[in-house]
């Protein structure tokens, strides 16, 4: 042992004596504090406070009457497709692209990947006014391909880069606004989409035949005790139809889409019926041709026991294009010089068994289905029906029924997890009846921030 070593702990007690006589010399007498004096203090500490907040898992901001709320998951899934590979489309499940069969991409079978750009991050917040609560959600997940924009994993070598070194997505707007006293403004899902029904999948998408749309708009619903809910919105227009040779248009509309709703709640369950109509507009030079397109939807929910439930919904409609997963919606026919309306119909329906506090087993099936029409007419005359020789561009031809269908399960083993399986086979075929199919697993894990 050193000299420094020995001198060390007699150094530290020497400090200590020394200091305690200058600390008390340093101390003086204070006035004892009045009643008010001391009341006066202790709001200033509870003002200062953080308290539980008026939202579920927040808390109040001190000094105001704003509740706080940061909630989000962090997600992994890791996907093996059997054949078939899609991901040069969206690395979830996409039938209505499904590569065709005998393309060079049905042949890229055995594909397997993982992602976490599906987690999730989200801040709530909410007050007290004269009209109610005024509440604020903003919200954004990161699946955003930062070189090309999209969802895709492969097909350009950008797609390529972004998974070799750090696997950094961009982040992504979900949900942004605000609202009070039954009006909204701001982005979120359309009023079109029943969320509250649709059946709970591993698969990021989900099934076909729904609407999955989310889009700015400005909504206003009234609530009553025994009729249920009205709702009206004006809605974002920004669409497209295809072009004279299959490509895509821009719609140049001049007016918001008109959603119109109604939901309500029973014993059995709930119901929702929407209605929505759009104006397919293309203008560019002299050409200026305008159609305007509807869609009907209706869904629910019915209870089978304490254990289960069922959940359903058909979506059909003319012009109806991205308020039904997945259509096109209308195409211009030069030779007519006129807009023709897609007619389509959709539907799904899952169910969902709880096995016990931590397991749930979810079923479902969507469907989407081509009605004859000028539409289909026009496709099969001017060749995006599918029928192209080259197999890559015949993959974007317009169907003539899609097909996908979900089963697997949900394991949380403990609170704020998710542990996720699911197998889904999705199917589709033409117009010129060529045909695509595909199965894949998805596994999927979960961990929740409040």
């Amino acid at each position: 042992m050193t000299w420094f070593n020995k001198l060390l702990p007699s150094l530290a007690v020497g400090v200590a004596l020394c200091s305690a006589p200058i600390a008390r010399a340093e101390e003086k007498p204070t006035k004892p504090q009045s009643t008010e004096e001391r009341l006066d203090v202790v709001e200033v500490k509870q003002g200062d406070a953080v308290v539980k907040g008026d939202i579920p898992g927040s808390f109040r901001i001190p000094g105001s009457e704003v509740s706080l709320r940061l909630y989000g998951f962090a997600e992994l899934n890791w996907i093996h497709a059997f054949n078939n590979d899609n991901t040069d489309e969206d690395y979830a499940t996409f039938a209505p692209y499904l590569p065709l069969e005998d393309s060079v991409q049905a042949e890229r079978g055995g594909r397997d990947y993982f992602t976490a750009r599906t987690s999730r991050i989200g801040l709530e917040a909410g007050m007290p006014t004269k009209y109610g609560v005024m509440s604020v959600k903003l919200e954004g997940d990161f699946s955003n391909e930062p070189r090309r924009g999209n969802t895709s994993t492969y097909g350009a070598p950008q797609n390529v880069y972004t998974q070799l070194l750090s696997n950094s997505y961009g982040f992504r707007l979900r949900h942004a606004y605000g609202k009070f006293g039954g009006l909204l403004v701001g982005q979120t899902w359309s009023t079109f989409m029943d969320v509250d029904n649709l059946p709970e999948t591993v698969d990021f998408n989900g099934p076909v035949g729904s609407t999955f749309i989310r889009q700015p708009q400005i909504r206003y619903s009234y609530g009553t005790l025994k009729a249920g809910t009205f709702t009206a919105a004006l809605e974002n227009s920004v669409t497209y139809m295809l072009g004279p040779d299959g490509t895509l248009e821009a719609s140049a509309s001049r007016m918001p889409d008109l959603v119109l709703r109604w939901d309500r709640g029973f014993g059995f369950g709930g119901l929702s019926f929407r209605a929505m109509t759009q104006e397919l507009r293309l203008k560019s030079g002299d050409l200026d041709v305008t159609k305007r397109g509807y869609g009907v939807a209706a869904s629910g929910t019915v209870k089978t026991g304490a254990v289960g439930f069922l959940t359903f919904g058909a979506t059909a409609g003319t012009g109806i294009g991205r308020y039904m997963y997945y259509v096109e919606g209308a195409a211009y026919d030069a030779a007519e010089d006129e807009i023709v309306l897609e007619n389509a119909v959709g539907g799904y329906v899952g169910y969902q068994l709880k096995a016990s506090d931590v397991l749930r087993f979810n079923f479902a099936y969507g469907i989407v289905y081509e009605l004859d029409s000028d539409y289909t007419d026009l496709a099969e005359q001017e060749g995006f029906d599918g029928s192209d020789p080259d197999l890559a561009n015949a993959r974007y031809g317009v169907n003539q029924i899609v097909q996908q269908a979900h089963a697997g399960f949900f394991y949380s083993p403990v609170p704020a997890t998710d542990f996720g399986l699911e197998g889904i086979y999705g199917a589709r075929e033409t117009l010129s009846g060529r045909k695509g199919s595909e199965f894949r697993l998805n596994f999927l894990a979960r961990f929740y921030v409040n």
